[in-house]
């Protein structure tokens, strides 16, 4: 691949290999949403967020609809409205929190784990085909890459929120 010389921003020092790292992921962030898109329209009206909030109940269990919210980045608020639409849809339940009855305790209802199994199924077969020059050793070398990336971005993100602004010069 041909790096690019000239700035994608002016203005901005070029970077190729992080700017070329940048355009990269989000290519690949366009073709999945893309394929999710598509897979999700199919499905019958299970939005990305709607995965998204099961896919997290399926790899972590029973919660806290405000743990939930967290663990997505969103407010919780949010999760409530679509919990309540996910309930109405035979793909979640809720239950009081023994240790404090005004909280609810949501789990993935096993309509929903069906829903989700079905639908990830269906995009690793995409995948597998799309990516059927690679064998798994590639595969997985992306995989540890990528995730490696993602863990490093949110590392610096998470801490650049606890660590205050440092005044500039001029604000001396």
């Amino acid at each position: 691949m041909q790096l690019a010389q000239e700035p994608l921003v002016p203005g901005v020092e070029r970077d190729a290999p992080a700017q070329e790292l940048l355009e990269g992921v989000s290519s690949l962030i366009r073709a999945v949403r893309c394929v999710e898109h598509r897979h999700l329209a199919l499905d019958g009206g299970l939005r990305r967020a709607d995965a998204s909030v099961l896919k997290v109940l399926l790899r972590d269990g029973e919660q806290r609809g405000g743990e939930l919210a967290a663990k997505l980045g969103v407010d919780a608020s949010v999760v409530s409205r679509q919990l309540t639409a996910l309930e109405a849809d035979g793909l979640v339940s809720r239950r009081p929190d023994p240790a404090d009855a005004r909280v609810g305790l949501v789990s993935l209802a096993p309509r929903g784990q069906a829903q989700l199994e079905a639908l990830y199924a269906s995009y690793t077969q995409n995948l597998r085909a799309a990516l059927a020059d690679l064998d798994d050793d590639a595969l997985l070398a992306a995989a540890d890459t990528m995730q490696r990336i993602a863990h490093a971005i949110t590392d610096v993100t998470r801490s650049a929120r606890r660590t205050p602004p440092v005044p500039s010069t001029g604000d001396r």
